[in-house]
């Protein structure tokens, strides 16, 4: 864990001291979000086990606090982010060491004006869904992005066609920074992304070992998304992510549709919403005895007070239709998000 560490860092360190581009950026950026949720179905402390993001009700907390230090220049670009709260203290709970806090640690070099390759621990190819409020649709996340890579390390390959691109992963499994005593997990991304006037295209999937256990076969998936912007003040989005797995001589799948939107109503309001379905019958991600089928909705609207400060409120359902006991159980919750963002350029 310590040599792919310094590996990384010592790339990065090369790459900015020896990079001679005219104009570079150094900049320091601080993101936060305050939550409460008050869980209106009873008194549930913590949410669902496959709800990992904004997962404590009835207490103010932080679902994430983190500062970022990035690079920028012609042919490199380079970013460290460390982070706190509820979403690392869940998310990032397999990881080891400093891993815990680590958002992302990569460098990236353009040996060509169309090719990048990147190195490190860096955002996931899959999904239209960030860790980071302020650049979703939605207050909250929906289950499938709960329950797919909001982050990964390897090494990306990427190339540039106009409005086309292409790229390819070699990864450290499905999430996963750090490599334990083991040692690393194999795994291969890939990813096409196009766009067409209004519309954004994303094609990414996965194939490999998401853990070490023997009983797992080789996970497959699959995330088709959509994004349409008529004008500059409504977004739509929608996707379907498509997996299987061979887990404990059983065929294992998931199926997950989302459709969200956002209509933005002035210069201050927000109208947000989701509709979304999830269909793991077997655990083949979601880790019970029977899975989970469940369908959900949110609607919320948001306040922007200030350009970097924005005020959120959602009422959002989660109905199971399956579970251990085979009975119905909703998880309605209305939550209050308070996001910011500060930035500053150092050079």
């Amino acid at each position: 864990m310590k040599k792919y560490a310094a590996f990384i860092l010592a790339c990065s360190i090369h790459g900015f001291l020896f990079s001679q581009d005219s104009v570079t950026k150094l900049q320091i950026a601080v993101r936060g979000e305050g939550y409460f949720n008050v869980s209106t179905g009873g008194k549930q402390e913590i949410a669902r086990t496959f709800l990992v993001s904004h997962n404590s009700n009835n207490i103010p907390s932080i679902n994430l606090l983190m500062s970022t230090v990035s690079y920028q220049s012609k042919q490199w670009q380079g970013e460290l982010s460390g982070l706190i709260g509820t979403y690392a203290e869940q998310n990032l709970a397999h990881e080891i060491g400093p891993f815990k806090n680590i958002g992302s640690l990569w460098v990236a070099n353009k040996p060509m004006s169309q090719i990048e390759i990147l190195v490190g621990v860096y955002p996931s190819h899959i999904g239209l869904e960030s860790p980071v409020s302020m650049d979703c649709l939605n207050p909250s996340r929906s289950i499938v992005a709960d329950n797919t890579p909001y982050y990964q390390s390897g090494i990306r390959f990427r190339h540039e066609m106009g409005d086309d691109a292409i790229a390819l992963h070699f990864l450290n499994g499905w999430q996963r920074s750090s490599i334990d005593s083991m040692g690393i997990i194999p795994a291969m991304g890939y990813e096409y992304t196009t766009k067409r006037n209004e519309v954004n295209v994303r094609v990414s999937g996965f194939v490999g070992s998401a853990t070490h256990q023997e009983n797992e076969g080789i996970r497959y998936y699959q995330h088709i998304g959509l994004t349409y912007q008529p004008r500059v003040d409504l977004s739509i989005a929608g996707s379907i992510d498509l997996g299987y797995q061979l887990k404990n001589d059983m065929r294992t799948f998931v199926i997950a549709p989302v459709i969200m939107g956002q209509w933005k109503m002035n210069e201050s309001l927000i109208i947000n919403g989701r509709v979304e379905y999830y269909h793991d019958p077997h655990g083949m991600i979601i880790g019970n005895a029977s899975g989970l089928s469940a369908i959900g909705y949110s609607m919320g609207i948001d306040w922007k007070a200030m350009s970097d400060i924005l005020l959120r409120c959602e009422y959002r359902s989660v109905k199971e239709m399956r579970d251990v006991m085979n009975t119905r159980n909703d998880y309605p919750v209305l939550g209050l998000h308070l996001q910011w963002f500060i930035a500053k350029d150092l050079m």
